[in-house]
C-alpha cells in the first residue's frame, strides 16, 4: 500500500504518548504549580524547528483542545462523567482524579496539576523528554524514587523529538529510550525485529505497566511475560503476587490498568494488514510547496481522514459512522458492566460485614473482583474506546461482565 511505503521516508513518527505513565503515581507530595522555564536544548521540540519547520508544526498542534464524542483532549473529570469509576477506584488515586488526558505539549503541566499524589521521580517516566537524561546522571533507582517535589524541578521539557528520533544520527532515525519495553519483548521471548519500531517508539509508553519495589526501586515493568491480552497480564500478577492496591470495600487485591493501546492492538484487523500506529495516527500530507512530511499531528485520525483512511477506504463518511457505531456500542456495554460491577462491590462489602459469612466464597469472590475489575478496565482505559481491536474489545467486556456475575453469585451464597 502507498501509505506504508510513504511512512517509511524521512521524517518517521514520534511516538504516541498522549497517556502516560505518571497517571498512576501515589503517594502524597508538595505540589508544583508551574513547570520551570524550559532551555531549548535539544529535549525541546522548538529546537528542531529550523530543521524540521512543518512536523513541528504539527505537533504544536497537540496544544489544541477539543472534545469528541467518545474522548478528545479537553481534560474533563471522567470521575463525573462515569460515577462508577469512584466505586472502582477506591482507595487509590484515581479516586481523587481522572481526567481526560491533553496533548503531547501538556504532558508535565498536566502532571504539575493533577489531583493524584504522587510516587516520585519515576513519573516523568513518560512525561519528560528529559528522563532519559536524568536516569543517566542521577541512576535508575536514585531518580524514580527521587521526591517529586524534587524532582519535578529537575524536568523543563514535555515529550518530544528526541523521545523516538536520535538526534545524532544522519537520518535523525528512530530509537528507543525507554528500556522497560525491549525488557518486556525479551520476556516473551522475542526480539525488537519481531515488530515494527514505527509501533514500537509508540508502545514505550501506550501500554500497561506497574512498578517493581514500589517506593524503594520503582521500575518500570510491562506485565508481558505471558503475552499481550489482559488475562496474561492477570496471570503475570498473579505469579508476582502483585497488586497495585488492596481495595477497602471488597479487600481484594486489584490493579489500575494504564492505556494498553499497543497490547490492544494486536492481532486487529489493521495490525493484521501490516498497518503500524504512525500509518494512521501519522499520515504523510505535503506542505505549502506540494513537500511530503510525515504530520507529527498526534490525534485521532478522525481529525484528518482524507490522509489516514482515504488511501484504502474511498467512503470516508461510511468510515466514519462505522467507526463510531462501534465506539458507541462498546461504549455502552462498558458503562452497563460498569454499573454492574459498582453494585457488586458494594454488595461484597455488606457480605464482609455480616456475622456467619463464608469466608471461603468470599475469598472466591474477591478473586473475581480482582478479575471482573482488570478486564473492565482494560477496556475503559484504552484510548480508542475500542476501535483498535473491536473484536477483542467485544470479548474483553464479556469477560468483564461474566466475572462480575460470578462475583455477585458467590457474595450471594457467602451471605448467611
Amino acid at each position: 500500500m502507498n501509505r506504508i511505503t510513504g511512512l517509511k521516508k524521512l521524517f518517521l513518527p514520534l511516538a504516541l504518548l498522549l497517556l502516560v505513565l505518571a497517571s498512576g503515581c501515589q503517594p502524597a507530595a508538595t505540589p508544583v504549580d508551574t513547570p520551570p522555564a524550559a532551555p531549548v536544548t535539544q529535549a525541546a521540540v522548538e529546537y528542531w524547528q529550523t530543521q524540521f519547520p512543518a512536523q513541528v508544526a504539527s505537533y504544536l498542534r497537540t496544544k489544541e483542545e477539543e472534545a469528541t464524542a467518545f474522548a478528545g483532549s479537553v481534560p474533563y473529570q471522567k470521575l463525573d462523567a462515569y460515577p462508577f469509576m469512584r466505586t472502582m477506584y477506591h482507595g487509590f488515586g484515581f479516586w481523587f482524579d481522572f481526567r481526560e488526558s491533553r496533548g503531547h505539549m501538556y504532558t508535565i503541566e498536566d502532571t504539575l496539576i493533577t489531583g493524584r499524589p504522587k510516587f516520585g521521580g519515576v513519573c516523568l517516566a513518560c512525561k519528560s523528554a528529559d528522563y532519559p537524561a536524568l536516569v543517566a546522571e542521577y541512576g535508575q533507582v536514585e531518580f524514580d524514587t527521587m521526591p517529586w517535589s524534587e524532582a519535578a524541578k529537575k524536568t523543563a521539557h514535555p515529550v518530544a523529538c528526541i523521545d523516538c528520533h536520535d538526534p545524532d544520527s544522519p537520518d535523525f532515525a528512530l530509537r528507543l529510550t525507554r528500556p522497560w519495553l525491549e525488557e518486556a519483548i525479551v520476556a516473551q521471548g522475542k526480539t525488537l525485529a519481531d515488530f515494527d519500531m514505527r509501533s514500537l517508539v509508540c508502545a514505550q509508553c501506550h501500554a500497561e505497566y506497574y512498578f517493581e519495589g514500589p517506593f524503594t526501586q520503582n521500575k518500570v515493568v510491562f506485565p508481558w511475560s505471558q503475552g499481550f491480552r489482559p488475562e496474561d497480564a492477570l496471570a503475570h500478577f498473579n505469579a508476582e503476587n502483585f497488586s497495585d492496591w488492596t481495595h477497602p470495600r471488597t479487600g481484594a487485591g486489584v490493579h489500575k490498568v494504564q492505556h494498553p493501546e499497543f497490547e490492544f492492538y494486536q492481532g486487529s484487523i489493521h495490525a493484521n494488514l501490516g498497518l503500524t500506529c504512525a500509518d494512521c495516527h501519522m499520515p504523510t500530507v505535503k506542505d505549502a510547496q506540494g513537500k511530503e512530511y510525515t504530520q507529527h499531528w498526534l490525534a485521532s485520525p478522525l481529525k484528518h481522514m482524507e490522509a489516514s483512511c482515504q488511501s484504502c477506504h474511498a467512503d470516508l463518511a461510511e468510515i466514519r459512522t462505522r467507526t463510531e457505531d462501534i465506539q458507541g456500542e462498546l461504549r455502552s456495554s462498558a458503562n452497563e458492566i460498569g454499573l454492574e460491577l459498582e453494585k457488586a462491590i458494594n454488595a461484597l462489602r455488606d457480605a464482609r460485614r455480616t456475622p456467619n459469612v463464608d469466608q471461603e466464597l468470599v475469598r472466591q469472590a474477591q478473586a473475581k473482583h480482582r478479575e471482573a475489575q482488570l478486564f473492565l478496565d482494560w477496556f475503559l482505559v484504552e484510548n480508542s474506546t475500542g476501535f483498535h481491536n473491536a473484536a477483542e474489545g467485544r470479548r474483553i467486556l464479556k469477560a468483564a461482565r461474566t466475572a462480575t456475575q460470578e462475583m455477585a453469585n458467590l457474595t450471594e451464597q457467602a451471605t448467611p
